[in-house]
């Protein structure tokens, strides 16, 4: 498996067969087009979007789509696995834990530059990220199984809640309107 992958339709094809390590070796493969990402990316000014271009029992494949500053609460998986492919601009991932107490401490950041991957599962703590980029950027989500909900920390409350997770398109179409509500990475 060391030939490039060069379209969405070739990802999405070669999927079902892998197990989750394997999307890092695919993702290294991956040589895809900024123009064949555009028909499955949307732009919401008040926040980033959740674009998901396959799903299956076993994965779900989202491109996220970031405007200039946007950023994701700090959250969890549902306890499952995380991939996370920089496709365009630069993100930063904040990794938090929490100590014996229950208290919040950033643990490390990540700088995400084009091809970088970063992995997350819920063993490793939470999460957040930011689009550090001056404009738009974009990435590739892959998560082994599909997440329906997870925890989100509330600033104002303090505490974390089990949230809904929601697309905003399904393979390229239009999934709701876009709104304001939490939505996650």
């Amino acid at each position: 498996m060391s030939n490039k992958i060069t379209s969405i339709e070739e990802l999405v094809e070669i999927l079902p067969s892998c197990k989750g390590n394997d999307f890092v070796e695919l993702a290294e493969r991956i040589d895809i087009p900024l123009s064949d990402y555009e028909k499955y990316a949307s732009w919401c000014a008040e926040k980033y979007t959740r674009n998901c271009i396959d799903r299956t029992d076993d994965y779900e494949l989202l491109l996220l789509c970031w405007d200039e500053g946007q950023d994701t609460p700090i959250h969890g998986h549902g306890g499952e696995e995380c991939w996370v492919l920089m496709v365009d601009g630069h993100l930063k991932e904040i990794r938090i834990k929490e100590d014996d107490s229950g208290n919040l401490y950033d643990d490390r950041t990540v700088d995400m530059k084009v091809g970088d991957i970063s992995y997350m599962h819920d063993d490793m703590g939470y999460h957040s990220l930011h689009n550090i980029h001056n404009g738009r950027s974009m990435t590739l989500h892959l998560y082994m199984n599909p997440i329906d909900r997870c925890l989100v920390y509330d600033d104002e409350k303090e505490k974390f809640e089990t949230k809904d997770m929601h697309y905003d398109t399904v393979k390229g179409e239009k999934a709701e309107e876009c709104s304001v509500e939490l939505e996650m990475a």
